[in-house]
């Protein structure tokens, strides 16, 4: 498997790394980034290998895949030396900006590449910060983005994708371009219950008590819409005045959140508490009332769902979700929550108060929750798909 960040942590990677472990397959995770730490194994029949490199380079490389291929000398270089230490059967790519890579590897060395998308990486581009601020937006080609997309979905021998909707996009995109479309294989971000319930419980000293608690866990970026959140909380707040927006994470607009919140004199009504280990999450969500998901609809995220939906489910959250296409399918099919339209923060504040005021109907969200992730929702239901993936390639 080739990732391009530090590991661990990497819920997604981590939970295909150990299934394919127990299905008999043994796992190399190659990890891309400056990490210290040493090579290692996760647990029996996987092993961690770490290529130092420095992250400016790091970063550089990810983001011109599409114009200088100079992930693709780093990677050649490493998998040749990873081959001669553990011979490789097939090579698994993490996001798109490894597809052409692992493809020219997978050539030389005679084994097939399965690419594994993440996100609509192409779209995902348009929002975030680092591609659409300089000097990031003068080397972003997404025109070529756009065509490589499709080149390199076609070429992989199977691709797995995160959610039905991906899976329908890229089917329609590789059938009118004349390229193959029945080796794409869906594998939902679901969680894998065992590693969720092992984390804490304990609730973190710095969640306010006594206030109803609004929640965010995640990445901070333009295209997670977490300003409809911040812009909510005065109107939320005239119905509960003492309603707390707790914001669980980092990211590169987190400083415009926070003055965006101190502009609407919000002060400690939200409260940015930053990166928090894994296996303390869950004391947060325990902790919290409803679980928010903002996303701004997009075509980036109208194709991809996040853990945390399936997190706050299973810890009993109701979820306020923004209307993308897999958010709302879901919370709606499950009727765990509300849906709101995005870039709405009265709608928003709306869907809030509505929850917050029946006691009765917030229960039984959160217990349809639960049995939706205990039914369906949960990697050992929809992990099946990736076995198939390899044992179909290799036997």
């Amino acid at each position: 498997m080739l990732l391009d960040h530090a590991f661990p942590p990497d819920l997604r990677v981590e939970n295909e790394a150990r299934t394919l472990a127990a299905a008999g397959f043994e796992v190399t995770i190659m990890a891309i980034d400056p990490d210290h730490r040493p090579s290692s194994d996760l647990e029996e029949y996987v092993h961690v290998h770490r290529v130092r490199v420095p992250r400016q380079i790091r970063n550089k490389a990810r983001g011109l895949a599409a114009t200088l291929p100079l992930i693709d000398w780093i990677v050649k270089r490493a998998v040749r030396n990873l081959h001669g230490i553990r011979p490789i059967d097939a090579l698994h790519a993490h996001d798109l900006y490894l597809f052409g890579a692992a493809l020219r590897a997978g050539r030389r060395l005679k084994v097939p590449v399965v690419g594994d998308m993440h996100e609509n990486w192409v779209e995902a581009l348009r929002h975030y910060k680092w591609s659409t601020t300089a000097p990031g937006k003068w080397v972003v080609n997404f025109g070529r983005w756009q065509r490589l997309e499709t080149e390199w979905s076609g070429a992989v021998d199977r691709l797995v994708v995160v959610i039905d909707e991906m899976a329908e996009r890229m089917g329609a995109q590789l059938h009118n371009a004349g390229l193959r479309y029945e080796h794409i294989v869906t594998v939902p971000n679901t969680i894998e219950r065992s590693t969720f319930e092992a984390w804490s419980l304990s609730t973190p000293h710095d969640m306010p008590e006594g206030h109803p608690l609004l929640l965010y866990t995640g990445g901070m970026d333009r295209h997670r819409g977490l300003e409809d959140p911040i812009r909510a909380m005065p109107l939320i707040r005239r119905t509960y005045p003492q309603a707390v927006l707790v914001m669980v994470g980092d990211g590169a607009v987190r400083q415009e959140l926070e003055d965006l919140a101190a502009s609407l004199g919000l002060g400690e009504a939200v409260r940015f508490l930053g990166w928090k280990d894994q296996d303390t999450v869950r004391g947060y969500m325990e902790a919290a009332d409803i679980g928010i998901i903002p996303h701004r609809k997009t075509i980036h995220t109208d194709h991809t769902i996040p853990h945390k939906l399936f997190h706050y489910m299973h810890a009993g959250l109701p979820c306020v979700v923004s209307d993308c296409r897999p958010l709302e399918r879901i919370v709606r099919a499950e009727a765990c929550g509300q849906v709101y339209s995005s870039g709405m923060p009265e709608a928003l504040s709306a869907s809030v108060c509505a929850i917050l005021e029946d006691p009765s109907a917030r229960a039984d969200m959160a217990e349809r929750g639960r049995e939706a992730v205990r039914r369906r929702w949960n990697w050992e239901a929809t992990s099946k798909g990736l076995i198939d993936v390899y044992q179909g390639l290799l036997g």
